[in-house]
């Protein structure tokens, strides 16, 4: 059986107003032994493992297309951490110089449903969940609920449109992020955010699937780059209030 924590935020999710957005809410009844939340429990010892309280919440967009999910009402596969390019980036970027444990992080999605159409090109479709407002409302609400859950100390954002919902969340200190541009990414790679009383350090990598890090600028350039980026960040996350603030990205935003 799943943690009781992660039932209960799939009945929460469930019972999102989605606004007549052209998403489908998941089946409770479809759920993928290891995969990011919703599509699985987040969780990559598979579905009985434990919520790895203060560790890592790692953060991607969506899940997919619906026939990429479900196909004559049954699964496509049980487990996405072996076949996915997502996954598979994500191999290579927590490397053990990260310090980033796969088994200590929570992977779940900014937009927590399935879409419909034809592609799973998401750059438009970004766009427009940005541009609507009761929807963000939505899923920017649903996303507390989930930091209540996992109390995470550090959060790594996937690609240009999770680090946008966060802009949403801490306007002040990760304003910056609102572009969802690899810019606005660079503009502050790393930043200390308050949830509920507990510092959070929050980071954002380009898309593991399709990195596009030479785009960003040094010294967080290229994969080996964006390592340095998360491990920089991990350290931080390890401390309690404060610490040494020697990351070339390090900006404290209180």
């Amino acid at each position: 059986m799943p943690p009781a924590q992660i039932d209960e935020l799939r009945k929460k999710l469930n019972a999102l107003d989605l606004n007549g957005a052209k998403v489908v809410p998941f089946r409770a009844d479809l759920v993928m032994d290891r995969a990011f939340f919703p599509g699985g429990n987040g969780l990559y010892m598979g579905r009985t493992a434990s919520i790895p309280v203060a560790g890592t919440l790692v953060l991607g967009s969506n899940f997919g297309r619906v026939p990429d999910f479900i196909r004559g009402g049954s699964l496509v596969r049980s487990d996405e951490t072996q076949t996915s390019n997502t996954w598979k980036g994500l191999y290579r970027m927590l490397s053990p110089e990260t310090k980033i444990k796969l088994e200590r992080c929570f992977f779940t999605n900014a937009w927590p449903f399935l879409h419909e159409g034809n592609s799973n090109e998401t750059k438009g479709l970004i766009s427009a969940w940005l541009a609507d407002t009761r929807l963000m409302k939505t899923c920017v609400g649903f996303f507390k609920e989930t930091l209540s859950v996992v109390q995470p100390k550090l959060i790594v954002a996937l690609g240009t449109g999770a680090p946008a919902l966060l802009s949403r969340l801490w306007p002040e200190e990760l304003g910056e992020w609102s572009g969802s541009s690899i810019a606005s990414m660079d503009a502050k790679p790393i930043a200390m955010v308050n949830s509920g009383g507990n510092k959070i350090i929050c980071t954002a990598i380009t898309h593991p699937s399709h990195s596009n890090s030479r785009q960003r600028r040094p010294p967080y350039q290229d994969t080996e780059g964006e390592i340095r980026l998360l491990a920089e960040a991990a350290l931080l996350a390890q401390l309690e209030l404060q610490g040494p603030k020697g990351g070339a990205g390090w900006t404290a935003s209180t």
